[in-house]
């Protein structure tokens, strides 16, 4: 009888091959099994950040709160110091958000879910990028970091629904197809438009626009947002009808002026000293049939960046509110008026021979040991005495005569509440009532008033103080030399 059995070599050979056969699939099926979970958790999918003019690591990983160090590890970044404009960085801790990141200022009358439709955006991807947990952290003028696709069309308010206009209503007075902006505004029946909500439409379709804030004018703007200490604001309304504007800023009336039909303007500063946080807007008027109106909204106002200079010691008596109080009224009165007329055009050209600075606007600034703070309320510009100074826009002298403070001084009403004043002269060149145009000399650097070291000797201290006052405020006149206002 056998007990056992034989196998030959041909036979091992055979089941081996046979064995092979089924392992060896089995094998990598697991080991594919194992790793895939690996390869798909080591690449992420982060969005980009295009790099603009100004930026360091250092802003860039707090804008998006992450570490300088983790954004150079993620980009393989050699070289930190050679990073420039225009160049993408990958930026961690927003895994699972695609596209471009960018910063977008929220303008008047905007939420979070007008942005949502206005640009195609993830609304919980602007909640989780901003860390919002409310959506009245979003004001006018706030910055809002969003992730945007190239192929995103920005989209246009065309109405505003009330108690008394349906969607429907908006979509056939617009010659629209209905169903064309439901799918525009992300929505699946035209119950789902609640009172007060916008309606949105392309730009290149729709014939008219509205303001979100003010829906009865095609729009309403301000700018620049967010409103920020010693700056010049710029307030546009258009409208299809003639109305009548007032209003207030920052707790300043506005005064509306318009050059051409349906375009009205009012300039503003923003006071150096003004507390940074919310602000007031408000817009008022009457319209062609008699019936008035009111809009407000609160803004957000934030600090200027400024120096701060040392302890500054000058005589007692230009210091002296019985001195400084009648000379301050004196100014005001002649800045306070608002002229119908706008005399200048384009950018300011600098008075001075020299761009110099001795010292910027909104410095701070403190007197004899007085803890008071003020600032400077424009910009000195270095240069010898005598050196001419120049008129740096077309417009009406209203002063020129010597004050205690200001020494010979000339002020130029531009028009519009625009008015610049020129202090420490030598001496004038002009009387008040003359018109001057711009280039035209208007006096010569001095060291007269209240200047540090004036008696040393022979033009000691000589420097042009230049200020613009736009609408009874002080404003940095550099603005002037670089923007077109309005």
């Amino acid at each position: 009888m056998k007990t056992g059995m034989m196998i030959s070599h041909s036979e091992t050979n055979y089941y081996w091959k046979m064995l092979n056969k089924i392992l060896i699939p089995l094998l990598i099926l697991t080991l594919l099994i194992w790793v895939a979970p690996v390869n798909a958790q080591s690449q992420v999918d982060y969005p980009i950040y295009i790099i603009q003019p100004g930026d360091t690591l250092g802003y860039i990983a707090q804008l998006f709160d992450t570490t300088a160090e983790e954004i150079i590890r993620i980009n393989s970044i050699s070289n930190p110091d050679l990073i420039s404009p225009g160049q993408q960085l990958l930026i961690p801790g927003l895994e699972g958000i695609h596209g471009t990141l960018s910063i977008l200022t929220t303008k008047l009358g905007e939420h979070l879910s007008d942005l949502e439709v206005e640009y195609g955006l993830d609304i919980d991807q602007i909640v989780k990028i901003n860390k919002i947990t409310s959506p009245t952290q979003i004001y006018t003028g706030s910055e809002v970091i969003v992730a945007t696709i190239d192929e995103n069309t920005v989209l246009v308010p065309i109405d505003i629904i009330t108690n008394s206009r349906t969607a429907l209503e908006a979509s056939v007075l617009a010659n629209r197809n209905p169903q064309t902006l439901l799918l525009l505004n992300r929505k699946s029946r035209f119950m789902d438009f609640f009172p007060n909500t916008a309606v949105f439409d392309r730009q290149s379709d729709s014939k008219e626009q509205v303001s979100l804030f003010a829906p009865m004018f095609e729009s309403v703007e301000i700018n620049p947002l967010p409103l920020v200490q010693g700056n010049t604001v710029t307030i546009k309304v258009r409208s299809n009808n003639p109305v009548q504007l007032s209003g207030t800023l920052n707790g300043m009336p506005l005064h509306f002026q318009s050059e051409e039909n349906g375009v009205y303007y009012a300039l503003q500063g923003i006071y150096a000293l003004a507390e940074p946080g919310l602000t007031d807007f408000t817009l008022s008027g009457v319209i062609s049939d008699g019936s008035s109106f009111t809009f407000s909204q609160k803004i957000l106002l934030n600090p200027g960046t400024f120096d701060e200079d040392p302890p500054l010691t000058v005589d007692p008596a230009t210091i002296d509110p019985a001195i400084t109080e009648p000379e301050n009224e004196l100014v005001k009165s002649l800045i306070s008026i608002v002229t119908p007329t706008r005399y200048w055009k384009g950018i300011f050209q600098s008075p001075a021979v020299y761009q110099y600075y001795n010292s910027l606007f909104g410095t701070r600034r403190t007197y004899n040991g007085n803890p008071e703070v003020t600032f400077h309320g424009g910009i000195d510009f270095g240069g010898g005495i005598t050196l001419p100074i120049y008129a740096p826009a077309d417009g009406q002298v209203v002063f020129a005569d010597e004050l205690t403070v200001r020494g010979n001084t000339v002020f130029i009403d531009h028009g519009w509440g625009v008015y610049s004043g020129f202090f420490h002269q030598n001496s004038l060149k002009v009387k008040a009532g003359d018109f001057v145009t711009q280039g035209q000399v208007i006096g010569e650097v001095g060291n007269t008033g209240r200047v540090n070291g004036a008696g040393d000797y022979y033009g000691a201290g000589a420097h042009l103080h230049w200020e613009v006052w736009v609408n009874g405020v002080q404003v940095d006149p550099l603005d002037w030399l670089s923007n077109e206002y309005p």
